[in-house]
């Protein structure tokens, strides 16, 4: 029997975790492939044993295997060549190619087999920890933060993989990461594992489940918030987005439990198709609008927070929360039902969200004394954000007025919306929050920079107006990058300043700080 088998190569990790490709931990050995992918052919060997794997041959080295797929950049299947001039012990591919000689491992889905080989290679982290994998079209963020909050507040170790960073169990800081890369995604959850948490709490985007992140992951809980229409520039069609998102329930091991918002349609029936397929599958539901295992109602709700009463399980506890939207009030739900699978009481599940508080970059308050109230949101999706609008169109008495990033327009447009309109992004995105707004202003990112042309003083002019004219009974929502992904204080001389940076700074011109302690006239006249 003849196995491929190349050692002295490049490490398989190194030992930065970052939003990169690297990432990587050192390993003294290899995984056989044909233990990793049992239903793979292979052609002019018996077996393959790889070092390190990549889709990427610039980055291949000795002892690595290539895994030739089709990406949004190109097909792999094209690169071989250049991927086995850099020393390759084999080749994965989806069809016959050309070798010259190098073993070829020939599979049906090498996006999946990048990923496994990914996770073998790291050394099956998932294995080690209870994995809770959170998918949506909103609400995705929001959940999984809260979920970390309420697991942690048990005294659980817990890890979180989100948009908004990484952070493993003894984390200070969440890191910035890509973890639709399958080696970024399994190195992160090898990061977990090593700092000895016990649950890793991952927010799966369709981007990742297109790209196959979480194959040959047996999730121990898949929840699911919502099913809209979201990023058709990336998926076409409406079908194909849910296709993609229902695919997630692969990922659920055999001893796992869904958990579902079922307020959303969609959900429901994902649930259904759930409950044919897997007659055994335990399952949770959610819901403010019909019955389901975990409900909630309002106490009181205004512009500056909520009170809610969580019903679960024969019992109730009371929530006190900043956000005030009812978006928050279903992710918190099923946070909480996150809790109940694994056995939190509800005392703690309460305190957890109340600590939690708000999550950074989602519908934050920003209050420097102003009699008007105003959030800073950065929303992810058109869903997410008519949600936003709704809630909080209910809960203004006076005008509610929309400030938003020309960037953050473009994006929530997406390509594939823009070209089924003749309208511009800003002019499309306007059209749409003039349904519940009484005024929406999309202005130039970076106004303030030291270039600034006549349409940047324009708009900060018309920033200014705007203000200057809210009172006690108006909302502003502010869209764009928040403060706290800004990272804090923002420096003028830095370059660009967020449209945050600029209300926030507007707002603390506009209302200094008052002094707590009067002081005494003889002070007074010193000063003088």
């Amino acid at each position: 029997m003849f196995f491929a088998d190349t050692f002295g190569g490049s490490p398989v990790f190194d030992d930065k975790f970052s939003g990169d490709h690297s990432g990587r931990k050192k390993t003294s050995c290899g995984v056989w492939l044909s233990q990793i992918l049992p239903d793979s052919r292979f052609i002019a060997c018996d077996d393959i044993i790889a070092m390190g794997c990549h889709d990427d041959p610039a980055r291949c080295g000795p002892g690595d295997v290539f895994v030739a797929r089709l990406t949004a950049h190109g097909d792999g299947h094209e690169e071989v060549a250049r991927a086995i001039a850099r020393g390759v012990s084999g080749i994965v591919a989806e069809r016959m190619v050309p070798t010259f000689g190098t073993p070829l491992c020939l599979i049906a889905d090498s996006g999946s087999a990048l990923t496994r080989i990914a996770h073998a290679l790291a050394g099956n982290p998932a294995t080690a920890m209870h994995v809770i994998a959170i998918t949506g079209t909103s609400g995705k963020t929001t959940t999984a933060w809260l979920t970390a909050a309420v697991l942690s507040e048990a005294g659980l170790r817990v890890g979180i993989l989100s948009d908004l960073g990484c952070l493993a169990a003894d984390s200070t800081e969440p890191l910035a990461a890509d973890l639709a890369q399958p080696l970024v995604l399994a190195a992160w959850l090898g990061q977990l594992a090593a700092s000895g948490c016990t649950h890793a709490v991952v927010e799966v985007s369709s981007r990742m489940l297109a790209e196959r992140a979480l194959a040959g992951i047996a999730c121990d809980t898949v929840v699911v918030t919502n099913l809209s229409t979201a990023h058709l520039d990336l998926h076409s069609t409406k079908k194909s987005y849910h296709t993609i998102k229902s695919s997630i329930l692969e990922s659920l091991g055999e001893n796992g439990c869904l958990i579902a918002g079922v307020d959303d349609k969609h959900v429901q029936r994902l649930c259904q198709r759930n409950g044919a397929a897997r007659p055994g599958c335990a399952m949770i539901t959610a819901g403010l609008s019909v019955t389901a295992d975990l409900s909630a109602s309002p106490i009181e709700r205004s512009l500056y927070g909520q009170t809610f009463l969580l019903r679960a399980s024969g019992g109730m506890v009371p929530i006190a929360v900043t956000t005030p939207v009812a978006s928050f009030v279903r992710n918190a739900m099923l946070a909480a039902a996150i809790g109940l699978r694994y056995r939190v009481p509800m005392e703690r599940i309460a305190r957890g969200i109340e600590a939690a508080g708000s999550v950074a970059g989602r519908m934050e308050r920003l209050d420097r004394g102003q009699e008007f109230s105003v959030f800073l949101d950065q929303p992810t999706s058109n869903h997410a954000l008519r949600s936003t609008l709704c809630s909080l169109r209910k809960l203004t008495q006076g005008r509610l007025i929309l400030i938003a990033d020309e960037q953050q327009t473009v994006a929530l447009s997406g390509d594939a919306q823009r070209q089924r309109s003749n309208l511009s992004a800003d002019k499309q995105f306007a059209f749409r929050a003039s349904r519940w707004c009484d005024e929406c202003l999309v202005v130039s990112s970076g106004m303030l920079k030291d270039d600034a042309d006549a349409q940047d003083v324009a708009d900060y002019a018309r920033i200014d107006r705007l203000l200057s004219s809210l009172n006690q009974y108006d909302c502003l929502l502010v869209l764009g990058k928040s403060l706290s992904a800004a990272g804090g204080p923002t420096d003028p001389l830095d370059g660009i300043l967020p449209l945050a940076a600029v209300i926030d700074g507007w707002l603390q011109l506009a209302h200094p700080p008052q002094c707590a302690f009067p002081q005494r006239s003889s002070e007074r006249r010193r000063a003088a």
